[in-house]
C-alpha cells in the first residue's frame, strides 16, 4: 500500500492528485487497485487536511515522528573522544576492574566516575570541581554511563588510591594479553610534582617535604614519583615517595616491589646516572635483574679507561643509525661498557663547556682584582666567595685555586681540561649485565635510549594529562589524583602505539605518526548534535572525515550506529 501521485494537465496548468492504492495480481499481473481519493495537493495543503491525516496516522505509528518546525537546537557536545577513551576504558578492564571494586564499597557507579576522571584528565585537565560543574556540559557520555557528582569524584579518588596495588598488576595482565609489549626491558627515572595549597598538616601528609624540585619550584613542598615503563613506553607502575627523598635510594624497594608484584623474569633494568650506586647495582644483581646504566662520567677510573680505550687505534666503532652516533665497546675490570659518540654531542658539549668556562673565568679575574685592590683579605672570606664562584658552575673540576692572607690566584687544572676536552667531549659511557649474545653493542645503546619514553611519559603527565600543580592537601588524596594522572597515561601510551601500528600520520607533520594528544583532539570534533522537536529529543552524530575515520579505526572504536538519527 502506498501514496500514488497523479498528474492531470487543464489548459496551461497542471494539477497533481494523490491517491491511497494497493498492489494487487490479477491473472498473473501486478496491477493498482485505488482505495481511497486524497485529492488535488494545492487543496489538501491549504485546507490542513494532509497535515491532518499524517497526525491522525502518526498516533498508530511504531517509529516516532516530530514536525519540523518543531525542531530547535539543544546542543552539541563532543562525543567522539569521549567515545575512544570509553573504548580503551573496557579493553584494558578498567571497566569490571572498578565495577567489581565498587560493588564491594557499595558504590554502584564508581567505574563511571573513573571513566570519567581519567577522560577529563586526556581531554581537558580541569579540577574535579570545573569538572562536575562545567566539562561536563561539553561532552556527551557514550552508553549508559552515569555523570557523576562532586562528591563521586573525591570518593573515587579515594578508591583508586587504595586499589593501586591491586590496580597495576591488573592492567599489567590486560596489556600483557592485548598488545606485543617490548618485556625485555624495564625503564625507571623519577620525576617531582610539587603543591600550592599551604592546608596540609605534616600529620595529615608525611610525604609533602621541601627537596629538589625538577619543577624549577623550590618554594613549594612536592613529592617525588618513581615510573616504571615498558621498553615500549608504557608505564605499568608508578610510587610515590617523600619529597626530600634522594633519587639513588628509591631504585632498590621499586624493583623488589615489581618483582613481588608483577611476578616477572629476568629483564633488563634501564636506569639513568642519578640513580646509580654501587650498593643499589648490586641489589638489583642480587635480585636476579641485568642492567643497562649510564655511568657516572667524572671520578670513576673504570670510566675513563673505557674512554681511553674507545681512543686507541685498534678500537672498533660501529654506527647506530636510529640514534645518529657510533659506538665502541670495551670491556674493563671484568664489565661491558660501551662509549657512544656523536658529532652534535661533540658540537653541544664544546660549545657549553666553552661558555661556562669563560662565565668562571670572568667572576675569578673580578674576585682577583677585589683581593688585590684590598677590599677582600680574609682568608676565610674570599675562600667562601671563590667557593660561591665554583659551586653549581658545572665546570668547577677544571679550576684550582689558591687563597692565602690577602692574596687570591687561580689557574686552569690541565689533567681535567684534557679529560674534558679530549675524551668526555661528544662522549657518555654505558655499562650492562648483558652478554653480546643477549644484546649487540648497537642494542646496547637502543635500550639506553629507551629512557626517553619515561621523559615522554612524564612530559605527557605534567604538560598533557595534567598533573602539575596539585591542590589536594591529604596524602591519600594526593595518591588518588597522582594514579589517576598516571592511569590516563596509560591509555594514552597504547593510543600513542596502536597509531603507531595502524600507520596512521600527522597530515601536518611530514613523516611523523600522528599524536594521541592530536588524535584526541581530532576526535573531539566529532559532536552529537542535540535537537527538541516538542516532547521528542532528536540526536545525531556529525560525519567523519578521512583523518577521523582512520583514528577509529586504529582505535577500534565501534561505530555501527553512529550514523542513525535516533528520535526518543
Amino acid at each position: 500500500m502506498f501514496v500514488k501521485k497523479t498528474v492531470r494537465k487543464r489548459g496551461d496548468k497542471s494539477y497533481t492528485y494523490l491517491s491511497l492504492v494497493e498492489s494487487v495480481r490479477v491473472d498473473g499481473k501486478m496491477t493498482h487497485t485505488t482505495l481511497l481519493r486524497l485529492g488535488e495537493v494545492g487543496e489538501l495543503r491549504r485546507s490542513g487536511q494532509i497535515d491532518r491525516i499524517i497526525a491522525a496516522l502518526r498516533s498508530h505509528a511504531e517509529g516516532s515522528w516530530v514536525d519540523g518546525d518543531e525542531l530547535c537546537a539543544a546542543g552539541a557536545p563532543g562525543f567522539g573522544a569521549m567515545a575512544a577513551v570509553h573504548t580503551y576504558f573496557d579493553r584494558l578492564g578498567l571497566e569490571s576492574f572498578f565495577a567489581k571494586l565498587g560493588a564491594k564499597r557499595g558504590a554502584e557507579h564508581l567505574a563511571d566516575v573513573i571513566y570519567v576522571m581519567a577522560a577529563n584528565r586526556l581531554l581537558r585537565p580541569w579540577s574535579k570541581r570545573r569538572t562536575v560543574l562545567e566539562w561536563l556540559h561539553d561532552v556527551a557520555l557514550p552508553g549508559e554511563v552515569v555523570a557523576p557528582s562532586l562528591d563521586q569524584c573525591y570518593r573515587g579518588l579515594d578508591a583508586v588510591a587504595s586499589a593501586k596495588e591491586q590496580l597495576e598488576p591488573h592492567l599489567y595482565g590486560r596489556l600483557t594479553d592485548l598488545t606485543n609489549l617490548d618485556l625485555r626491558l624495564c625503564c625507571y627515572d623519577v620525576t617531582s610534582t610539587y603543591f600550592e595549597t599551604e592546608k596540609a598538616a605534616t600529620e595529615k601528609f608525611p610525604s609533602r617535604r621541601f627537596g629538589y624540585s625538577r619543577d624549577k619550584r623550590g618554594d613549594r613542598p612536592q613529592v617525588v614519583i618513581g615510573l616504571l615503563v615498558t621498553g615500549d613506553g608504557i608505564p605499568i607502575a608508578h610510587h610515590v615517595f617523600s619529597g626530600n627523598t634522594s633519587d639513588v635510594t628509591t631504585l632498590p624497594a621499586v624493583m623488589a616491589d615489581y618483582q613481588k608484584r608483577f611476578g616477572v623474569g629476568r629483564i633488563a633494568l634501564v636506569a639513568d646516572r642519578g640513580l646509580i650506586s654501587e650498593d643499589n647495582v648490586a641489589q638489583v644483581a642480587a635480585a636476579g635483574f641485568d642492567h643497562v646504566l649510564a655511568t657516572r662520567l667524572h671520578n670513576s677510573v673504570d670510566v675513563q679507561a673505557a674512554l681511553e680505550a674507545a681512543r686507541l687505534p685498534e678500537a672498533r666503532w660501529v654506527p647506530v643509525k636510529d640514534a645518529n652516533s657510533a659506538a665502541c665497546e670495551v670491556h674493563v675490570g671484568g664489565e661491558r661498557y660501551v662509549v657512544v659518540a656523536s658529532l652534535p654531542r661533540f658540537v653541544r658539549d664544546n660549545l657549553r663547556r666553552e661558555q661556562l668556562l669563560s662565565r668562571v673565568e670572568d667572576k675569578l679575574i673580578a674576585l682577583e682584582e677585589r683581593v688585590r685592590a684590598g677590599r677582600l683579605s680574609d682568608p676565610a672570606k674570599i675562600g667562601a666567595a671563590a667557593d660561591r664562584i665554583l659551586r653549581d658552575s658545572g665546570v668547577a673540576r677544571c679550576f684550582t685555586t689558591t687563597t692565602r692572607e690577602g692574596s687570591f690566584s687561580w689557574d686552569y687544572d690541565q689533567e681535567a681540561l684534557h679529560y674534558e676536552e679530549d675524551l668526555l667531549a661528544g662522549r657518555y659511557v654505558i655499562t650492562t649485565s648483558l652478554s653480546l649474545e643477549q644484546a649487540s653493542t648497537e642494542n646496547v645503546v637502543r635500550y639506553y635510549r629507551a629512557l626517553q619514553r619515561v621523559e615522554r611519559r612524564f612530559r605527557v603527565l605534567k604538560d598533557f594529562i595534567g598533573l602539575r600543580p596539585v591542590y589536594h592537601w591529604t596524602e591519600r588524596r594526593v595518591r588518588g589524583h597522582i594514579a589517576l594522572c598516571v592511569l590516563a597515561a596509560t591509555i594514552e601510551a597504547v593510543m600513542g602505539k596502536d597509531l603507531a601500528q595502524a600507520g596512521v600520520m600527522d597530515p601536518d607533520l611530514e613523516g611523523q605518526v600522528l599524536s594521541a594528544r592530536r588524535a584526541l583532539a581530532e576526535l573531539n570534533r566529532i559532536r552529537r548534535v542535540e535537537l527538541a522537536a516538542g516532547e521528542n529529543r532528536v540526536s545525531v552524530v556529525t560525519r567523519r572525515n578521512a583523518l577521523q575515520s582512520q583514528i577509529l579505526a586504529a582505535f577500534g572504536v565501534d561505530t555501527s550506529d553512529w550514523d542513525r538519527a535516533v528520535i526518543a
